[in-house]
């Protein structure tokens, strides 16, 4: 997988696309489901714990209204009476009984035995039938109590009896208080959602009331259970949350029974929407990152092919710039630097071409030096031994000119190439019989100066050829000077001047100059490959003053040599 990110820019830019676009997505939607999932429940938690409050504060005061009330009816002269009279009508008690009760006679229903545990009056529709046992259950616990006695039912159920006694302390009845199944609805019903059980449980935690009955005996084991095991209350398949409060006076647990928000199933469904909705966002994800990395990397890829194809030498390669962007400005600049590194390329060419063409001519023009050398000596002897000093002079001089052209430097000195200049006049002035005078006017700080070899004798061959040839005083002069750091060495002549179309052609870029005047284009032409465009020969006609014919070079001198610098 790491390869497979490194080996391209495309694959890197589709990873840190899709992990850019997939982490925050992922990360978020689980995190906001959890925080969804926490935020309900702590809100089901809370109204859950506030209707446990209600349930326990309606408990609460139901229990503290009929505990006052049984002693009121205990301690009511009217009661003792009626007692003492063996239950006849009383209709000063009913009166008692029915506005001391009237409060509670909703849920709650008061009843009033005499010592035998027969019923006598009561708060409720009819009197019951049945007659209590005083010798266990409600009754012995409350004669023997000097309070109220609390006993649950086995059918579900809540009692509590006061014992009745007269001022001696003897026994006279019992006032008891019954909370049925009816009535526990009628007292607990309005404080606790429709989705939501009540449990309320005694002491040894056998149900008292269960708002749905048929499930009491399990659910109350369950929790049993669990509150023995030390685990939290949370019923027998995790569905329901189970909030406990225990009663600080009877000693009964009171427990809501409230249904989860995100049940296991609920949970699981959840779970596996997520999953779907999850998986089709990877998938578009996976997609449009794709087709994004493929179009931003697209220019970036067709860039790389094309480098390619240029490393193997197609140098027509070009990328269409279809873009305005970064990528597209790049596209363009590799256009344009292809195109100039081809056209580098055609006239790096161009220029060997013309520099070997330069060097074929300068050997042709040779005419096999070596032999001409060897015979120019012969002569230079013959002239000796016969006493001609003008034809070993001129051999002398024209061997000079030879050798240094067959010697195998391309650069030397000013000094070397001035000497060649001297014995080339020498030997033109034996030839046009003193016609003309050649001045070389040359400072010592230029002639360390380093220039190509034979660059000096075209241009005073030209001046005496086709300046002063045909003159009887004609005048040559040669000099040098400095200019922005360049050396300019100038020859000029008397004579009539260069001809207009040949002195168009001398300062166009295009050298070639038909004729005798083949010297100055190669000299032009190996200036030009050896610097630059920038230097290279000039020609100007002075009226009245002839020709002048300019070569520019860069001022540069052999190693080793300390002379001072042509502007010093």
């Amino acid at each position: 997988m790491k390869k497979w990110i490194q080996r391209s820019f495309r694959n890197r830019m589709f990873t840190a696309m899709l992990l850019a676009a997939l982490l925050p997505l992922l990360l978020g939607g689980a995190l906001m489901l959890r925080l969804q999932v926490v935020r309900i429940e702590s809100g089901l938690a809370r109204q859950a714990d506030l209707r446990l409050r209600e349930l326990e504060a309606a408990l609460t005061e139901v229990y503290a209204a009929c505990g006052d009330l049984a002693e009121d009816l205990a301690g009511s002269t009217v009661v003792h009476s009626a007692l003492r009279r063996g239950g006849t009508e009383s209709r000063t008690l009913y009166q008692v009984l029915y506005r001391s009760a009237e409060p509670l006679r909703d849920c709650v229903r008061f009843d009033i035995y005499d010592g035998e545990g027969r019923c006598l009056y009561t708060s409720g529709g009819s009197l019951p039938a049945e007659t209590l046992d005083t010798g266990w259950g409600l009754l012995p616990a409350a004669r023997a109590s000097s309070g109220i006695a609390v006993r649950t039912g086995a059918e579900e159920g809540l009692s509590a009896a006061r014992a009745v006694r007269d001022h001696k302390g003897d026994l006279l009845g019992y006032v008891t208080a019954s909370l049925d199944r009816s009535g526990f609805n009628r007292l607990l019903g309005g404080h606790y959602d429709a989705a939501c059980e009540v449990l309320l449980l005694d002491r040894n935690w056998r149900t008292v009331y269960y708002s749905r009955p048929a499930q009491a005996r399990d659910t109350a084991e369950a929790l049993r259970s669990q509150l023995l095991a030390g685990e939290p209350l949370s019923g027998t398949d995790g569905d329901y949350r189970y909030i406990a409060a225990k009663h600080p006076e009877t000693g009964f647990t009171l427990i809501l029974q409230q249904p989860r928000t995100f049940t296991g199933q609920v949970m699981e469904a959840i779970y596996l929407v997520s999953a779907f909705v999850g998986s089709l966002c990877i998938l578009l994800s996976l997609l449009f990152t794709w087709l994004l990395s493929r179009y931003l990397s697209e220019p970036v890829h067709q860039l790389d092919q094309a480098m390619g194809e240029v490393e193997r030498g197609r140098l027509d390669v070009r990328l269409e710039p279809g873009r305005e962007d970064e990528l597209g400005r790049l596209a363009g600049s590799f256009n344009r630097m292809t195109e100039e590194y081809r056209l580098n390329l055609d006239r790096s060419v161009r220029r060997q071409r013309e520099l070997n063409e330069t060097k074929l001519r300068m050997m042709q023009a040779q005419l096999n030096p070596h032999f001409l050398y060897n015979t120019l000596d012969t002569m230079k002897w013959l002239g000796v031994v016969h006493h001609t000093p003008q034809v070993a002079e001129l051999a002398t001089g024209l061997a000079a000119i030879l050798r240094a052209g067959i010697d195998g430097d391309e650069i030397v000195t000013l000094e070397q190439e001035l000497d060649l200049v001297e014995r080339y006049v020498d030997i033109q002035a034996i030839r046009f019989e003193d016609r003309f005078t050649c001045e070389i006017d040359v400072a010592e700080r230029f002639r360390s100066c380093l220039v190509p070899k034979l660059a000096l004798q075209p241009l005073v061959e030209n001046a005496i050829l086709h300046g002063v040839s045909d003159m009887e005083e004609g005048y040559v002069k040669l000099w040098a000077e400095e200019d922005e750091g360049d050396l300019l060495l100038t020859v000029s002549d008397n004579g009539p001047g260069i001809p207009p179309e040949i002195l168009e052609k001398l300062n166009s870029p295009d050298k070639r100059i038909p004729g005798g005047h083949l010297g100055l284009f190669n000299v032009d032409s190996i200036i030009r490959l050896h610097y630059g465009p920038r230097y290279g020969l000039s020609a100007r006609v002075l009226p009245g003053e002839g020709s002048r014919v300019r070569l520019r070079l860069p001022v540069k001198r052999e190693e080793g040599s300390y002379a001072e610098s042509p502007g010093g």
